[in-house]
C-alpha cells in the first residue's frame, strides 16, 4: 500500500492512478532518457564500439590501385561517461599510427586518459598491407571513410573539437591527417606528435591545400630526453622547419627516458588545446 499526505497533514492513501504517475515517472528518468546509441549499438561508456564504414570515393581509388576487393573499413569509437547528450560538443581525438599498424588496437593506450579529461576517441582500420603501401593517401582513404559514416550517424559531431594525436609514425601521419581534416571543414583545434623527427605538418599542407587556418592550428611535439629516435633536438628541427611553412603556434616539451608515448604530456597537450573541456563545464 501507498500513502501520501493530506493537507491537514493525514495520511491518505495513493490511488492506482498516482501509483501509475509515479511509475511512468520513474521510468523516464534522465539516466534512461539519455542513453545514446551509435545505430543499433547501446553506447556505454567505457567500452569500445566497433562499426563499419562504406568505402568513399577516395578508399576507393586507393584499394583500386592496391588491386583490393573491399566494400568496408572498420571504425572504432570510444565515449566518456559525461557524453549523455549529443546537443552538447565533445572534444574528439583522432587516433594515428606508423604505417602498417592498427589505430584500433592503438586506442587502449588512451581511454584513460579520455575517460578522466572527457574526451571521445574515433580510431580507423583498413586492411592489412605492407608497410610500403600503407602510404598517406591510403590511410586517408580509410579515415575518411570512417568519418563519414561516424557523422552520418551523428551529424553533430561536425561541431565537435578535434585533435589528431599519434606517436613516432603515428605523430607524423597526424600531422597530414589535420591537414586533410581542417581542409574538409572539421574543427581541428590541435595536433600532438609524440617522438617525432619529421615535419609532416609542411607536407600535409601542401598534399591537401587547407588554407592559412591550418597554419593557426596548436602544435605540440613531445620528446624523449634520450630517445635515439626522436629526440630533443630532431624535435627543434622539426619546429623549425614548420615555422619556414609559416606555422605560428609550436610548442616542445621533453621528459626523461626513450622513444616512447608519454601520456602526461598528452594530458598537458588537450589542456592546451582547449583549456575549458565544453562537457566539463557543465
Amino acid at each position: 500500500m501507498m500513502y501520501g499526505f493530506g493537507n491537514d497533514g493525514r495520511r491518505i492513501e495513493m490511488n492506482w492512478r498516482l501509483r501509475f504517475i509515479l511509475i511512468l515517472a520513474l521510468c523516464s528518468s534522465p539516466a534512461s532518457a539519455q542513453r545514446l546509441h551509435f545505430g543499433t549499438n547501446a553506447v556505454l561508456p567505457g567500452n569500445i564500439i566497433t562499426f563499419n564504414a562504406p568505402l568513399n570515393g577516395r578508399a576507393r581509388m586507393e584499394t583500386a590501385r592496391l588491386r583490393m576487393m573491399l566494400s568496408t573499413v572498420q571504425g572504432a569509437l570510444y565515449v566518456p561517461a559525461v557524453l549523455t547528450n549529443l546537443a552538447r560538443p565533445c572534444p574528439l581525438i583522432i587516433a594515428s599510427v606508423p604505417s602498417g599498424g592498427s589505430a584500433i588496437r592503438s586506442m587502449g593506450a588512451l581511454t584513460n586518459l579520455a575517460m578522466t579529461e572527457g574526451w571521445a576517441v574515433l580510431a580507423a582500420d583498413g586492411p592489412k598491407v605492407e608497410v610500403m603501401e600503407d602510404t598517406v593517401e591510403f590511410g586517408w582513404g580509410v579515415l575518411s571513410s570512417v568519418l563519414e559514416q561516424f557523422a552520418r550517424t551523428w551529424p553533430p559531431v561536425r561541431q565537435w573539437p578535434v585533435v589528431c594525436a599519434g606517436f613516432s609514425g603515428g605523430a607524423k601521419r597526424s600531422a597530414a591527417v589535420a591537414a586533410a581534416m581542417t581542409r574538409d571543414g572539421w574543427k581541428v583545434v590541435g595536433v600532438f606528435m609524440g617522438g617525432c623527427n619529421e615535419d609532416r605538418a609542411t607536407l600535409g599542407l601542401q598534399m591537401f591545400q587547407p588554407g592559412d587556418r591550418f597554419k593557426q592550428v596548436p602544435f605540440f611535439l613531445s620528446n624523449g630526453g634520450s630517445d635515439p629516435i626522436a629526440n630533443p633536438e630532431h624535435a627543434a628541427a622539426v619546429a623549425a622547419s614548420m615555422r619556414r611553412s609559416g606555422f605560428t603556434r609550436i610548442r616542445l616539451e621533453s621528459y626523461e627516458g626513450g622513444h616512447r608515448q608519454n601520456i602526461e604530456h598528452l594530458g598537458l597537450a588537450l589542456h592546451w588545446f582547449l583549456p575549458a573541456s565544453p562537457l566539463k563545464k557543465l
